[in-house]
Formats: structure tokens, C-alpha cells, sequence
């Protein structure tokens, strides 16, 4: 699912929690986020969707490489 993007300096600096096996659909939310902005995103940490977990996702492609 698309979350909302988290903009809060507070919320975004706080500690984040070990991400578990039972986060997986927050992992799919935050890809499922990552690719609605990819056109202006590259990576997006969970903190950003409003998940305090130690997760960050890359978007890259080999073919962009100079």
C-alpha cells in the first residue's frame, strides 16, 4: 500500500527499532511507496512512512551507471 510521506524532523531523527520477520508488510509498503515516487526518489528509509524499523530500500539500475 502507498503510504503518506513523513516530513517531521522530530519523528524522522528518532530512534528506529531491529526490523523482524513479522515486518514484512511494512517492506512492501515501503516498496510499494519508493516506486509511486521513483521518478524523484532513489531510496526511502521506513521512518519515512511513519515505521520506526532499521529498513532502507534502493531503487538502481545497472544502465545508469556512467
Amino acid at each position: 500500500m502507498i503510504k503518506e510521506l513523513m516530513h517531521d524532523p522530530i519523528f524522522l531523527a528518532g530512534k528506529s527499532e531491529i526490523a523482524t520477520k513479522e515486518d514484512l508488510q511494512v517492506a512492501q509498503d515501503l516498496l510499494d511507496t519508493l516506486m509511486a515516487h521513483r521518478e524523484t526518489c532513489v531510496g526511502m528509509a521506513a521512518n519515512m512512512i511513519g515505521i520506526r524499523k532499521h529498513m532502507i530500500l534502493c531503487n538502481s539500475t545497472e544502465g545508469d551507471r556512467a
